[in-house]
């Protein structure tokens, strides 16, 4: 009976979702339009993300939910044509850049490629791992759950701990050391200035102050990562405490979770970047979206060895290496990202070049390893406990 509960709970929350979304990405799209402002390529790809939100999380969580709910059957998650799943997605990639790239094309073209390719690279993680369980445990119901959980209540609790982080944090920054609310007040006037907006090395300097890029890179290393590795899984480990899944079970869970907070996470991320910054963007969340599924499978794991077996530490020890993981991921990436800004507040300083270029590097170096690492782990790990499965199946 408690199942069928979580299930028509969830039939709910994605019945809500679906008109939700479409009612708030038709409302911004009616106020810009009616702004007499034009439809420029970010603000097009923020509308669409919001409208694909409901329509592809919303809509299969009210099916499925539904039917969960009735106690349908439900169909095993098996899914094949990984391959051509990757080529789709570097196709889109490649016609995605070529649109983004060409000023007199509407904005409205790119943001359906935005839509699918960050679709398609949470949805590539998800399907490498089910092809290496082959289908011996889990359903596609569950997938769209896991998915659901970490793309509605992942995303929502992690963002309002986070926000009202940063709060506290800039509180806290402003009485500690002196100038820093003398210097939030030179920011907001120089985003005003047009001549700071035409000489953007000034800014910089203000930007890439050392309280400012040391507070960044710690929030992004530490904090960050603890309260997003706890809630992306939360839902699965709830669910792991009625069902009592299989350890390849609960990391297939995880991984979903991780899918469904990255698929968020890429629809409005990569969409800062415009028209012109998409390619980078959709290059950027490749990595991003491993990281986030193979951390969600380990924490996966994790409740169910709790739930399951019974052993709360290795639930503590798979969340303190997703968390090392997410912590070293987010360290390099915003090291990069600011050791490449301080280009502009170091213009005609060749040593300085010189030494960011090789830190640069090295932090986009490791960012490609832990990418690399985690696209081969996910599918690795899948194998190892699909044999744990036949094995349980052979000693009965």
């Amino acid at each position: 009976m408690k199942r069928r509960a979580l299930w028509l709970l969830m039939g709910i929350v994605g019945s809500v979702l679906v008109p939700l979304a479409l009612g708030v990405g038709l409302l911004v799209l009616a106020l810009i339009l009616t702004g007499g402002r034009a439809l420029g390529a970010g603000e097009a790809l923020v509308v669409a993300a919001v409208m694909a939100l409901g329509l592809g999380l919303g809509l299969p969580l009210a099916v499925y939910g539904w039917a969960g709910g009735r106690a349908r059957p439900a169909r095993p998650f098996n899914p094949s044509r990984v391959g051509w799943m990757g080529l789709a997605l570097l196709m889109l990639i490649v016609v995605g850049t070529l649109v983004g790239s060409v000023p007199w094309l509407p904005a409205l073209l790119l943001a359906p490629i935005h839509v699918l390719v960050m679709a398609l690279l949470p949805l590539l993680m998800l399907w490498l791992v089910g092809r290496a369980l082959r289908g011996m445990v889990g359903s596609r119901r569950e997938v769209v759950a896991g998915m659901a959980g970490g793309g509605v209540l992942g995303i929502g609790a992690s963002l309002a701990i986070e926000g009202m982080m940063v709060v506290v944090l800039a509180g806290a920054l402003a009485v500690a050391t002196p100038g820093t609310v003398e210097r939030f007040v030179a920011l907001a006037r120089a985003l005003r200035d047009p001549t700071w907006q035409a000489d953007p090395s000034g800014l910089m300097h203000l930007l890439l102050s050392p309280v400012v890029a040391v507070s960044v890179l710690a929030v992004a290393s530490v904090p960050i990562p603890l309260i997003e590795e706890f809630f992306k899984t939360l839902a699965a480990g709830v669910a792991a405490h009625w069902v009592r899944p299989h350890p390849a079970r609960a990391f297939l869970w995880g991984v979903a979770g991780g899918a469904g907070f990255s698929l968020v996470e890429n629809l409005f991320s990569g969409a800062l970047g415009g028209g012109e910054g998409w390619t980078f963007g959709a290059a950027a969340r490749f990595g991003v979206t491993a990281m986030h599924c193979l951390t969600g499978g380990l924490v996966g794991w994790g409740w169910g060895q709790l739930w399951t077996e019974r052993r709360p530490m290795r639930l503590l020890g798979a969340y303190a290496v997703a968390v090392m993981i997410h912590g070293l991921w987010n360290a390099a990436a915003v090291g990069a990202v600011l050791l490449g800004a301080s280009v502009w507040a170091h213009e005609g300083d060749d040593l300085w070049l010189a030494l960011a270029g090789i830190g640069t590097l090295t932090l986009v170096g490791l960012v490609g390893s832990l990418t690399a690492i985690s696209v081969f782990v996910l599918p690795l790990a899948g194998r190892e406990l699909a044999s744990g499965v036949e094995q349980g199946r052979g000693d009965r």
